[in-house]
């Protein structure tokens, strides 16, 4: 599919704070109309995955699903002219096959579904609703033309539970200027956590990792949405207090603008520990600014460090494995206490990062590898139907 096409994409109604999944999206509108693509971005708000009767109809209306075939109450939130493609985010599409499937059927636009994360992956679920989810997103996944999803890990994942065969379109990064540090500054080093104050992002494992490393000089921001799960983000709070690290850690909320950037600038490490990422966009935020990471192993955000191998100076960081009391604690402890201590390998993971930094995608490409999935030549290529 080339440029001066119709493309529809359909997303989730705001979350209320910046996920991810949502900047991918937005991110990815944007480059698309830079190619020449006429984008149309119909929001559907709804209790996804799975919805209400309420929710599925707009869904509906939104893929472009005859109003006969659609549910009573459907809102307009269709386009006018039928698109050559649409692309739905699998947060509202995997788990309601019924409208993906009715969707197929009008005409002959191409649908995609943009997987950012797979179902049964949500932290939480009991077993019973792991397999409810599994069976809704495998038949969701075998209807449409193309199955999109932003990492290698997230295609192996899909090939392993369902055969399904996805196309990559890894996320770009937005040129940004490169993060003095606090070192720097002659401060102490300043490790930042982005993330939502949610179970799945484990900042209490964070607390704790850096509790073990008190009689070190350092700093830290915990910064993210804090309302997702006022529940987690108070214990995560307590914690702080109960360790006594009320002056070496901030836990402030979602920051934006100004007061991210400022945030961005004093960072020298950036810190995740997700139970489950399918690639882990603020990785690569974090190397186009120059600053190295510490990420969980066996999640997309492994791979999204290993961008940094580009610069041919090693990894601009390291993947941690899972905390095992019987193997001595916990390596996202044992590997930031590693960096602190040495000024070796704080300046290779650094000079690592900042030759990566100028080889980094931008959004252009993740725009180009989305029209190549949607595209007619790519049938067969992706999904399974």
């Amino acid at each position: 599919m080339g440029p001066a096409v119709d493309l529809r994409l359909v997303v989730p109604g705001s979350l209320g704070y910046s996920s991810g999944g949502n900047v991918y999206n937005a991110m990815l509108a944007g480059a698309l109309a830079g190619l020449g693509v006429r984008v149309e971005t119909v929001e559907v708000p709804g209790a996804w995955p799975v919805g209400s009767t309420e929710d599925r109809a707009s869904l509906a209306a939104a893929l472009g699903v005859p109003s006969a075939t659609a549910h009573d109450g459907a809102s307009p939130a269709r386009a006018t002219a039928s698109p050559d493609a649409v692309l739905v985010d699998g947060l509202l599409a995997l788990g309601e096959p019924e409208e993906v499937r009715a969707a197929t059927a009008p005409g002959p636009a191409r649908l995609g579904i943009l997987v950012h994360m797979s179902l049964p992956d949500a932290p939480g679920l009991t077993p019973e609703g792991r397999r409810r989810l599994a069976g809704l997103e495998r038949a969701s996944l075998a209807a449409v033309d193309a199955v999109i999803v932003p990492s290698s890990f997230a295609a192996r994942r899909l090939a392993e539970r369902y055969g399904t065969r996805a196309l990559v379109a890894r996320p770009g990064v937005v040129r940004a200027p490169v993060s003095p540090g606090s070192l720097t500054a002659g401060a102490p080093p300043h490790l930042l956590c982005l993330a939502a104050l949610l179970p799945g992002k484990r900042q209490l494992r964070i607390v704790r990792a850096l509790a073990g490393l008190a009689g070190l000089p350092w700093t830290a921001t915990l910064a993210g949405h804090d309302a997702a799960d006022p529940d987690y983000a108070r214990a995560v709070r307590e914690e702080v207090r109960r360790l006594g690290l009320e002056g070496r850690i901030e836990v402030p909320g979602e920051l934006r603008g100004a007061e991210l950037d400022q945030e961005w600038a004093r960072a020298d490490l950036t810190l995740l520990a997700s139970e489950s990422e399918t690639f882990g966009l603020v990785v690569a935020e974090s190397l186009a600014r120059g600053v190295p990471a510490v990420v969980p192993a066996g999640t997309g955000a492994a791979e999204a460090l290993a961008l940094s191998l580009e610069g041919g100076l090693g990894a601009a960081g390291t993947a941690v494995r899972e905390e095992d009391p019987a193997a001595g604690g916990d390596p996202l402890c044992s590997e930031t206490g590693q960096w602190l201590a040495s000024a070796e390998v704080r300046a290779r993971w650094r000079a690592a990062a900042l030759a990566a930094r100028p080889l980094l995608p931008g959004w252009d490409a993740t725009a180009r590898a989305v029209l190549g999935a949607l595209s007619p030549a790519s049938a067969g290529s992706s999904g399974t139907r």
